[in-house]
Parts: structure tokens; sequence; C-alpha cells
């Protein structure tokens, strides 16, 4: 746990120190875009994808661009040290979601304990099934997905492997923030841009897990 508040503050701190010459709100949003490109373009490369990376670097001074990459390997850290909503938890203690914009994210504790007590007996549910779904229309930076795949970690049935998740969000930044995180930690699944009260699907990010996994066949079987 040490290891992760030490990951949290020291995001914070390079994260202040970055670009302070653009509003935060926008640094952070740019973070996220050319995280999102980095982990898309390393599965399959895209010159659309890296031309948007580029354009977005214009913009920054060299230290600058230098400290994005920084911040994040504290997000790849902060997760192997163990699930958690580390991009929801660093964006509310960054004052991003202010009032204005009313982006409030759960807090990991009650994630988790609502994920248990979703799955209930988890032995059970696979008697039956080779694996299970979860939709999530409302995913935010993928808080109650982490903490559903952890639970599931947690009880022997490794998630990569027993869990497909559709997680949507109406705003790109939670989109992004949301499949960062699920693609570090290994949930396999799609992320969707879009708005799930009307079924609309503006962009579908493909996790590393859906690919590495084989999920479009297994899904196709059921």
């Amino acid at each position: 746990m040490t290891g992760l508040i030490d990951h949290e503050k020291a995001f914070i701190s390079l994260f202040n120190q970055t670009a302070c010459y653009h509003h935060r709100h926008r640094v952070f949003e740019d973070f996220i875009s050319c995280s999102v490109i980095a982990l898309e373009n390393s599965l399959c490369f895209s010159d659309v994808r890296e031309s948007k990376y580029m354009r977005i670097i214009s913009g920054y001074q060299k230290p600058d661009v230098m400290r994005m990459a920084q911040l994040l390997a504290h997000v790849v850290n902060g997760l192997e040290a163990g699930f958690c909503d580390f991009l929801g938890k660093v964006f509310m203690q960054l004052d991003l979601g202010d009032k204005y914009r009313a982006q409030f994210f759960t807090p990991w504790d009650v994630a988790r304990m609502m994920a248990q007590l979703q799955l209930g007996d988890v032995e059970a549910m696979f008697d039956e099934k080779p694996f299970i779904t979860l939709s999530e229309p409302a995913c935010g930076a993928g808080c109650m997905v982490l903490a559903f795949a952890d639970a599931l970690n947690q009880a022997g049935y490794a998630s990569h492997r027993y869990l497909w998740v559709s997680a949507t969000d109406i705003d790109p930044l939670a989109a992004g923030m949301a499949y960062i995180q699920l693609s570090l930690c290994g949930v396999a699944g799609e992320v969707v841009i879009g708005n799930a009260l009307c079924d609309e699907r503006r962009r579908v990010l493909l996790t590393p897990g859906h690919y590495l996994g084989n999920w479009s066949t297994r899904l196709h079987s059921l």
C-alpha cells in the first residue's frame, strides 16, 4: 500500500510541475489522450492516431512531453501495486472533477464492497458457465469494473480468463481513463464513448486483454 500512496503523490507532484503555461484540465486531457494513443498503437499502429499524438505534443515544450511519459509510468507502477482507481483518485485530488463538471468518482472501498455483494457465490456461478460478462453504462474511470475484476481475482478466478466487460461513458475523458486502467490491469473488454441510454456508440476501444484472450471468438461461441 505504501508504494501505491507514493506513486499517487509522485503523480500529483509531477503533474503540478507539468506545462504550467496550459490550463490544468487541458494538460490532464492531453495526458490521457496521448496515453490512450500509445496503448492503442502498441497493439495496432495507426498513422491517423500517431498524427493526433504528434499534434497534441507539438503544443508542449520537450521537458513537459517527457513528464507526460513519466506520469504514465507512475500510473503503471501504481496499478502494479494492486488494482485500484488510480486515475480517478488523482483526478479528484487534483480538484479536476469540480462542481461545474459534476464529475465525482466512486471511492475504491465502496466499489469493492459493491462488487463483492454483486458477485455473491463465485464458485457456483462458474459451475454452469465458462465466463461472465459485465455491462457498466456509466463507467467513469472504470472503478466499478476494476473492483469487480479484483473481487474475481481474489476469489481465485483470473479476471482475464473469466470476465469480459463492456464499459460506456458519455465523457471521452472518463472513457479514456477507464481504457488506460482496464488495459494496464489486463481486463478484457471494450470501452465505449457514447450514451448507453440510447445505445449511441461514437467510438469503441478494445483493450489488449480482449485481443490476447481471443475474446471475439469466445463471445461468438455462446
